[in-house]
């Protein structure tokens, strides 16, 4: 079963919400994981690769998009991919089930399919709410859930 993290930041902002992406993800690459980051469109998709590019000074974390990976494994037959860190917004995940970040503003779909799913809450009123109803349908489903309040 999948175990799901709410991390509970004290600011309000789309840009903090982003940047602890980063941080969860630097975590579990260190840790030997692979990091599935969803997002709602192409647009946050490309700002969060910005991010992941520039958001240490003294490094980078290499990444690509979930449609790329499976595309080069399918026709390529890659099974050991350079990258750790995919960014998804298409439900493109059939090749990673290890950690997902959930950036998205809906619940995707398969993320039964994960280990272990994060999801980062701000104090946002139209994010808080999402977020909310985030947790009551993991909770009304009875998986494990834990909360960190980060400051």
């Amino acid at each position: 079963m999948t175990n799901i993290d709410f991390y509970v930041l004290s600011d309000n902002t789309l840009a903090a919400r982003d940047h602890f992406a980063c941080r969860l993800a630097e975590k579990a690459v260190n840790m030997g994981r692979q990091v599935v980051i969803s997002v709602n469109d192409d647009s946050h998709a490309e700002s969060m690769s910005q991010y992941l590019w520039s958001f240490k000074p003294e490094s980078f974390f290499p990444h690509s998009y979930t449609h790329e990976r499976s595309y080069a494994h399918h026709h390529a037959g890659n099974s050991s991919p350079k990258e750790n860190i995919f960014i998804d917004w298409q439900g493109h995940t059939q090749h990673h089930y290890d950690v997902l970040i959930n950036l998205k503003h809906s619940i995707p779909q398969e993320f039964s399919h994960f280990q272990k799913l994060s999801e980062i809450v701000v104090q946002e009123e139209n994010l808080l709410l999402i977020t909310r109803k985030h947790f009551q349908f993991y909770r009304d489903r009875g998986y494990p859930l834990k909360s960190h309040n980060i400051s």
